[in-house]
């Protein structure tokens, strides 16, 4: 298995990147928070991910997936959100959009609200990860804030919730418009960027 890569950077997408070492190019899927620490690398850049080879289950077959992190602490909290029922690969990639500090503190204060305001998190969703990690993830609370990365998908997001809803969707329905929307656009830089994902999500939904 592959626990760590060295290379320089080939590639860079919303969701993964593409990592050259000595000639190959290994594909390496990233959560938001490290899609957004890679959005200021230019391609060519030296970079070194800790990473955790994966297989997606998918009805009918198995598909290997490698996952990048910029530390080993990163790997370790992202180990704990797949033992989440039903969250998935995908889904933990989504919902590690801020710093594990964040994230961690909220779930061992129990504080939903917050929990709910990141991508794909809703009521019973924030139940759950209060139920299955709240005692776990004590350690990587303590660590020190990346202040200047918290406000992103959070703040964006929560924006984003607000404007759907005065515009006469529910809860429920402005938060799978953006959901769908942040699979396309993990990092938004704006409320205003994510709804035109939004609105454009739509209209290819329509057309199709």
């Amino acid at each position: 298995m592959i626990g760590r890569l060295k290379g320089r950077l080939a590639e860079r997408y919303d969701q993964r990147l593409v990592v050259d070492v000595n000639g190959v190019g290994y594909e390496v899927f990233v959560p938001g928070v490290v899609a957004q620490w890679a959005h200021n690398l230019r391609i060519g850049d030296e970079v070194e991910l800790v990473t955790l080879y994966l297989l997606q289950m998918e009805p009918g077959r198995a598909t290997p997936l490698l996952i990048g992190f910029r530390n080993a602490l990163e790997r370790e909290f992202f180990e704990r959100l797949l033992s989440v029922p039903k969250l998935g690969v995908r889904g933990a990639l989504q919902l590690f959009a801020v710093p594990m500090t964040i994230l961690a503190r909220a779930i061992e204060d129990n504080d939903q609200k917050a929990l709910m305001r990141l991508p794909g998190v809703g009521r019973q969703r924030a139940r759950e990860l209060v139920a299955s990690l709240q005692g776990k993830v004590a350690k990587f609370a303590l660590l020190p804030a990346e202040e200047e990365l918290a406000p992103t998908v959070t703040d964006v997001v929560s924006e984003a919730l607000e404007i759907l809803q005065s515009l006469g969707y529910t809860r429920a329905e402005a938060q799978h418009m953006i959901d769908v929307a942040l699979e396309h656009l993990p990092t938004p830089s704006s409320a205003e960027e994510l709804i035109r994902t939004v609105y454009q999500m739509q209209r290819e939904q329509k057309a199709g």
